[in-house]
């Protein structure tokens, strides 16, 4: 009888001990917590008896993926705020320069023929905010949509080929050429006309802005088609890593009206259709390659 009640005793310390010390652990860890709050710091909780080891390793991964997704949002408004500067850059500087023509029109003794040629010059400069404004409202329905693109059988040799007819003037004019390679009159895949058509322009366009000298587009493949955008970068520091970022862009000044969308449209259409796009420095040239499936 006196041997169990003994061995009652020693077990009743032992939970009181075992209790008292899980208190003091989760007393510590409460303690923690509130510093870790109040401080912007990276450190974690720390088991000082090691009594609450599960709950504490439970609480470290919450707090990582807390820090995780605390830095994603000041990188986004980071990039946001950035996003805003750009923009009242771009619609500004057609806007200001219209205005001044305007000005100038209005102030000026000028000629007939004057005035219509300042008024060519602002119906451009006008043109410039419009294509600027149906940009921004183009990427942000393509950010925000998640609806899947409707898909038919397209001919994408014909889509290609309608994209570099309707630069070739553009190209003409300032001496160059479109160099289009490819053995095919037909290559059918499941796709969508008007995106692809969207993506052809961009990088065609961009290469008009951004590139020297002739323009070679490379057809190869049949189940699986790699399309390759060749020519002569007009600058040399381009920022592969980020080149199909929203808004990035060579141009420092944003003199050329450049939204930095055309490449980070041209992305997420080919993403969105199934396909990859990269873009590479290749033999002393800028490559941009598409690879889509047929």
């Amino acid at each position: 009888m006196v041997a169990a009640i003994v061995t009652l005793v020693v077990i009743i310390c032992i939970l009181l001990f075992l209790i008292i010390a899980q208190n003091r652990e989760l007393g510590s860890i409460v303690k923690q917590m509130r510093y870790i709050g109040d401080k912007d710091t990276n450190i974690l909780v720390r088991s000082e008896r090691g009594l609450a080891t599960g709950l504490i390793n439970e609480i470290n991964v919450m707090l990582k993926e807390i820090r995780k997704i605390r830095a994603e949002y000041k990188q986004k408004n980071h990039d946001l705020e950035q996003m805003i500067t750009n923009i009242s850059h771009d619609l500004r500087t057609p806007l200001t320069s219209a205005m001044g023509y305007i000005n100038m029109v209005q102030h000026s003794d000028m000629s007939e023929e004057e005035k219509q040629r300042e008024l060519a010059i602002i119906e451009k400069r006008l043109i410039r905010l419009d294509e600027l404004i149906n940009s921004f409202f183009e990427f942000s329905k393509i950010v925000s949509s998640g609806k899947k693109p409707e898909l038919t059988q397209v001919n994408l040799i014909s889509v290609l080929e309608e994209s570099i007819v309707h630069y070739y003037d553009d190209y003409s004019s300032r001496e160059r050429q479109i160099i289009f390679r490819c053995d095919k009159h037909k290559l059918m895949i499941n796709s969508n006309q008007g995106m692809l058509m969207r993506i052809f322009d961009n990088l065609i366009g961009n290469s008009l802005k951004h590139g020297n000298g002739d323009l070679i587009v490379t057809v190869i493949g049949e189940s699986e088609i790699k399309i390759f955008f060749e020519n002569e970068p007009e600058v040399r520091n381009v920022d592969f890593d980020h080149i199909f970022d929203e808004f990035y862009t060579t141009d420092i000044s944003r003199t050329k009206g450049n939204t930095g969308l055309g490449l980070a449209i041209a992305k997420q259409f080919t993403e969105m259709l199934g396909g990859e796009i990269t873009a590479e420095p290749h033999d002393d040239v800028f490559r941009v390659s598409l690879r889509f499936f047929a």
